[in-house]
């Protein structure tokens, strides 16, 4: 992979962020990486901003809000979802088996406007905004809930390679005490499409861990 490779990488992973050459040299070893990941995750006042490249032969670590540290490895497969339970405050993890789990599809910029307005607006007026986009009254006001509400967010950024460059995905969280929301989104921004999938914390840990350790078609778009 060539240096345009690196700029697609630097882009997408850090958009309109500044970033100095201590990261742009840690992106270096990304591009012979199987899989990267960019995750941002906050609970209770606390961000946690991290790259993950997924190697052959090591799973790499770096933290992005303190560019200077060390960069560590993961070195097998419990103590990688050792540090997944961690990094969510976990105590257990869920992989998810349910394909008939009901989605959510609607306008992302429409979803982005809502989102925006969440807290001057009251819930059934959140609820019917999603209804009239999604068609689905029910899981709208469920949606409308978290949006309201939620105390946990994330942000995951997951790139491969392919024969013709990187592929990108795009995905965020919310959730509350009891429930959440998967938003998967086209990286692309001419694409103006979100779907969102009723999710825990739970099955959010177990569906990150099975994409760094073997990739999951939860999280990807396939």
């Amino acid at each position: 992979m060539n240096d345009n490779g690196l700029t697609d990488l630097t882009h997408f992973l850090f958009q309109d962020e500044v970033k100095g050459q201590i990261v742009l040299d840690k992106l270096h070893t990304g591009l012979t990486a199987e899989r990267i990941c960019r995750l941002k995750y906050k609970e209770k006042e606390e961000m946690k901003d991290l790259c993950l490249q997924i190697h052959k032969d090591r799973i790499l670590v770096i933290c992005n809000s303190k560019p200077e540290t060390l960069s560590y490895e993961l070195k097998d497969e419990s103590e990688t979802e050792s540090f997944c339970l961690q990094l969510f405050e976990c105590e257990n993890m869920k992989e998810l088996y349910n394909h008939r789990i009901p989605a959510l599809l609607m306008s992302k910029r429409k979803f982005e406007e809502l989102k925006k307005s969440s807290c001057s607006s009251t819930l059934q007026m959140l609820s019917d905004c999603l209804a009239a986009e999604t068609g689905d009254d029910v899981h709208s006001i469920q949606l409308a809930r978290v949006m309201k509400c939620y105390m946990a967010e994330g942000e995951l950024r997951l790139c491969t390679p392919s024969d013709s460059g990187w592929r990108f995905q795009k995905a965020r969280f919310m959730g509350d005490h009891s429930s959440g929301w998967l938003l998967r989104m086209s990286s692309d921004p001419s694409k103006d499409w979100l779907i969102a999938l009723p999710i825990t914390k739970a099955q959010l840990c177990g569906s990150v861990t099975k994409w760094v350790l073997h990739s999951s078609s939860y999280l990807t778009l396939q």
